[in-house]
Order: structure tokens, then C-alpha cells, then sequence
């Protein structure tokens, strides 16, 4: 449109500099770019490799337990003992486990804080018990921005799939094509043995990590 309407014949220096201001970019724009350039990486699902997604990248960028050094923030509304605490679900190299009290709508949040996800798939993998006792029957996984306002990616009523001993199983989400600083998964019902005791050993994401 400026090409169309403007003729050389119209140019003088005053408005020649100001064609150059606008075209070229100031040091504030240069700044904004650089302090608000983000990262965004990937991690698909690949089967037998159920635990090498986005909780353990940021496990080895930062060589540690990520609830641990701070990275993320791992916390529940119930917690049995001081021994089965939520951070456990991304020790992916120990045997160590999350336990919650026998408390209706338990849930673990996960805050990754600076960093946001677009959730894809997350896996899970249940304790070393027998079949119909404390596995996961019914949950949800949730996603938010604020947490106070979430939304449901998967839900799951009555489900099998974790009731036995170390079942290691993936689960596709919906509904998330935008990125959450908060991810939730909560129980909604009884478990296999039939009280509010939610256990298992670890969890894992799929899907894009946005990160300063």
C-alpha cells in the first residue's frame, strides 16, 4: 500500500529519517526480543521409553529432583506420611512412591512455574500391589493457567488399566491446544480396593515444553 501511494517526489530528509526509525529496530526492541525469547521443545511418546519426557528432561537439565532444586513445584491436598511425599512420582531411578491418605478428591499438582506445557500424553506407573487394591479407578487430569480455573484433558471412569502390580500404561489427552502452567491429576471416585487411598510410583508428560 505504500509503495502504491507514495512517490520518490515526496520524499525530503525529515521524512527519509523517519522511514529509517521505523524501519530499522531500536535497542528497546532489540532487548524486548531478546528477554522475551522462548524455547519450545517436543516430546512425543515412544513406547518402552515411558519415562523419558518432559519431568525427566528438566530432571537431567538440572541434575536433580525438579520439586527438590525448585524448577517445578510438586504438591498435594493429601499426603500419608513424610516418607511418600508427591515429589517421589519423578524419582524415576528409585523405587520411591506418592501414598495419600484415605481422603475423597485427591489430588497432585504439578506447577511448572516460568515454564508452560501443551499436554499431549502423560504415563503412569502403579505401585507394586495386588490386583484390586489401591490402584487408580477413577481420575481426572486437568490443566489451568491461574489454578483456579481448569479444564479436563482426560477422564477416566472405572478404569482397568492400572489394576495390578507395576502396570506401566499412556493415556492421550484432549481439549489442549494452549499451553498451562499448572497440571493436575485427581481422583474421583473410590479406587480398586474401594476407599480414597490414591498410590503409585511415578508420572510422566508428553507434549511441548515452553520455557524462557
Amino acid at each position: 500500500s505504500f509503495i502504491n501511494k507514495f512517490s520518490i517526489d515526496n520524499i525530503n530528509s525529515s521524512i527519509w529519517r523517519s522511514m529509517c526509525q521505523r524501519i530499522l529496530p531500536s535497542e528497546k526492541t532489540k532487548i524486548y526480543h531478546e528477554r522475551y525469547h522462548e524455547k519450545i521443545i517436543q516430546f512425543d511418546h515412544i513406547k518402552g521409553q515411558e519415562f523419558k519426557g518432559i519431568m525427566n528432561y528438566l530432571c537431567e537439565k538440572t541434575g536433580g529432583n525438579i520439586h527438590d532444586n525448585g524448577t517445578i513445584k510438586i504438591d498435594s491436598n493429601s499426603i500419608c506420611n513424610n516418607e511418600c511425599l508427591p515429589r517421589n512420582l519423578v524419582d524415576y531411578q528409585s523405587n520411591n512412591y506418592y501414598y495419600s491418605n484415605n481422603d475423597e478428591n485427591t489430588s497432585v499438582c504439578f506447577d511448572f512455574k516460568d515454564k508452560k506445557v501443551q499436554l499431549k500424553s502423560y504415563s503412569i506407573k502403579s505401585f507394586n500391589n495386588f490386583s484390586n487394591g489401591s490402584h487408580l479407578k477413577n481420575w481426572v487430569v486437568e490443566v489451568s493457567k491461574d489454578k483456579n480455573n481448569w479444564i479436563v484433558v482426560d477422564e477416566h471412569l472405572d478404569d482397568s488399566t492400572l489394576n495390578d502390580a507395576n502396570v506401566v500404561a499412556t493415556f492421550n489427552t484432549e481439549n489442549s491446544n494452549d499451553f498451562y502452567r499448572y497440571i493436575q491429576i485427581r481422583q474421583t471416585g473410590t479406587n480398586w480396593q474401594n476407599d480414597y487411598q490414591m498410590i503409585f510410583y511415578y508420572i510422566e508428560f508428553y507434549g511441548i515444553l515452553k520455557y524462557s
